[in-house]
């Protein structure tokens, strides 16, 4: 891997990471009240920033990855809060913006794959959650697994390079971190203020 690969894969891994990270952040500072709802928004702006360079920059893989991502969202009516309004508006506004600056390519296979995977994704924790399932099985569906098979079944079939899952993982990863500390209380008070 040369030099220039190796920096571009680092700074996919940390963006990845980062969008990861505060979709939780932003989700659980609405549904949860883990963290501070003006946080949240500051963090939708940037993050919509960074989401929509990096569907113009990183084409066709982000591009598809968070077309479908947005799409979903939208159809699935998961933008349910203020802060995910803004960053997608934002993601699509940046994006429209870097779009003449680079070569960007829009593949209708992996868009629709992501977008299958995750309706399967959604539908199998729905169905976990409400028959209660322990142990393997509800870990597994829990865990949404099927956009991860899809992506590679993707990588297999060339659609896009192994180097993929790396960021892919850092996203998800970086999901889960956020997940995990908001629910097991790690997290910092909603407001410290003096009295």
């Amino acid at each position: 891997m040369a030099e220039d690969e190796a920096v571009e894969l680092l700074f996919l891994l940390v963006t990845y990471a980062f969008l990861g990270g505060s979709i939780k952040f932003i989700d659980q500072a609405y549904d949860e009240r883990s963290f501070d709802r003006r946080s949240a928004n500051m963090v939708a702006i940037l993050a919509g920033v960074v989401m929509g360079f990096l569907m113009a920059a990183d084409s066709p893989f982000s591009t598809a990855f968070f077309v479908a991502m947005l799409i979903s969202l939208f159809v699935a009516k998961k933008m349910d809060n203020l802060a995910f309004v803004i960053g997608a508006l934002v993601a699509v506004g940046s994006f429209l913006l870097f779009f003449s600056q680079y070569d960007v390519v829009l593949l209708l296979f992996p868009i629709v794959g992501f977008l299958l995977a995750g309706f399967v994704d959604e539908l199998m924790d729905e169905l976990a959650h409400r028959w209660e399932l322990r142990g393997t099985m509800g870990s597994f569906l829990t865990y949404r697994p099927f956009s991860d098979i899809a992506l590679v079944i993707m990588v297999l079939l060339g659609v896009f390079g192994w180097v993929y899952l790396i960021p892919y993982f850092a996203f998800t990863l970086a999901y889960m971190f956020v997940e995990s500390v908001s629910v097991k209380g790690l997290h910092m008070p909603i407001r410290i203020r003096p009295s």
